[in-house]
């Protein structure tokens, strides 16, 4: 029994250590490699510097425009040579491209929110490799581990100490074992896939290997406490305040359009009557807002400030309710682990002594010793998978709160 258990332990570092070439990430390293030159960070905020260019287009001084204009009659010839420059004193042109610049701000706030969402998604896939590895390396112990029984159990056969079925039993539970290990290695090679996803071109998915480390009790906040953090941080609903903001100045801007924006023209005017003289052309004109006094920009403005306040209404009411939802399943979760950790898996190793020793001295079958082996591993497979759903529950709550819980 020494021997064996000096077997399997060798075994069990071995899989804890990292083969040549291959790559150890804890969720830090993940992390920092979705750095802001990396191809998502830069799609995400691509999309604000489209809406920073278009700022320049709004609230632009108008260009003057130049007019030579040349009258013959009876041999008496004029030229009349003009530049006519408008005049936005009204502050409508400012107001516009405040408005615009908000809608930037709200842009940038959204982008914010994305990018989070593109980290969550990241520590997912995180936390997804770290369950694929565990259970792999699970079933690989237990493969492993039957193999050494059923070849103990054909040296016991050979002796005449044990019989033919107990032999074939072992070894169709190895099968067993080993088709589930190779299931579980495809889960971790497509969980090694989507990480590498979120990195630079030309990583190699099958070099990664996700830092395992258990994660202790965490103190969550009370749900007004989230809800307030959230409020503060969250990027969508910074971006619909500045919607607000940005629809209020729209609205202003559209007052200005009722008074009148001169335009100024000033030139010379020559003529060859009489020597020749030249004098100076000075005017200014107005376009008089009779019939046009932007009802038009009022309503968009109006419409676009009832929308971001009923849409800032809606998602704080949606806020809240997500993160009391997201802390319970997080607290749920997390005590669930706990106490099969407590509980169950405390008992795992015992069980397997037991039934070895009960075997061994002839009180019980190869079933029940097989039984014994597949409830330990069982139990150290849900206990992963309830981890995982734990990490995941708590991600989600980080996320939706806009708080990494400490």
């Amino acid at each position: 029994m020494r021997t064996r258990s000096a077997w399997f332990a060798v075994v069990a570092m071995c899989m804890c250590t990292p083969t040549a070439g291959q790559t150890v990430l804890s969720e830090a390293d993940a992390l920092a490699r979705l750095s802001s030159d990396s191809p998502r960070a830069r799609a995400i905020q691509s999309a604000v510097d489209v809406a920073r260019a278009g700022v320049l287009n709004v609230g632009r001084w108008p260009n003057p425009r130049l007019n030579v204009d040349r009258e013959a009659v009876a041999g008496v010839s004029e030229v009349l040579t003009t530049v006519l420059q408008p005049l936005p004193i009204t502050g409508r042109r400012t107001l516009e491209r405040e408005s615009a610049t908000a809608s930037v701000e709200a842009t940038a706030r959204r982008a914010d929110d994305e990018l989070r969402r593109t980290r969550a998604d990241l520590r997912l896939a995180f936390a997804s490799l770290v369950a694929a590895q565990i259970r792999e390396r699970e079933l690989t112990r237990s493969r492993d581990q039957l193999q050494e029984l059923a070849r103990i159990l054909e040296r016991r056969e050979t002796a005449g100490d044990a019989a033919g079925f107990d032999r074939l039993r072992a070894e169709r539970e190895v099968l067993d074992v080993e088709a589930d290990r190779v299931l579980a290695a495809g889960d971790r090679d497509r969980a090694q896939a989507r990480l590498t996803g979120f990195f630079a071109a030309g990583t190699d998915a099958s070099s990664l290997v996700a830092e395992e480390r258990l994660i202790g009790p965490r103190d969550i906040p009370p749900v007004d406490v989230l809800v307030s953090q959230a409020e503060r941080v969250r990027g969508e609903v910074l971006a619909l305040q500045q919607d607000a903001e940005s629809a209020r100045l729209l609205l202003e801007a559209a007052d200005r359009r009722r008074i009148p924006e001169p335009e100024l023209m000033a030139g010379t005017k020559s003529s060859n009557l009489a020597g020749g003289d030249i004098g100076s052309v000075i005017s200014i004109q107005a376009v008089l807002p009779l019939f046009d006094h932007g009802q038009p920009e009022r309503a968009i403005g109006q419409a676009r400030a009832s929308q971001a306040a009923a849409r800032l209404e809606a998602f704080r009411i949606a806020l809240r309710s997500d993160i009391a939802a997201a802390r319970t399943a997080a607290l749920d979760r997390r005590r669930a682990a706990e106490q099969y950790r407590a509980s169950a898996l405390k008992t795992t190793n015992e069980v397997e002594r037991i039934a070895q020793v009960s075997y061994d001295a002839g009180e019980r079958g190869i079933l029940e010793l097989l039984d014994a082996y597949r409830t330990s591993s069982s139990a150290r497979l849900r206990l992963a998978a309830l981890d995982a759903t734990a990490r995941e529950a708590e991600i989600e709550l980080e996320f939706v709160s806009g708080w990494e819980i400490p």
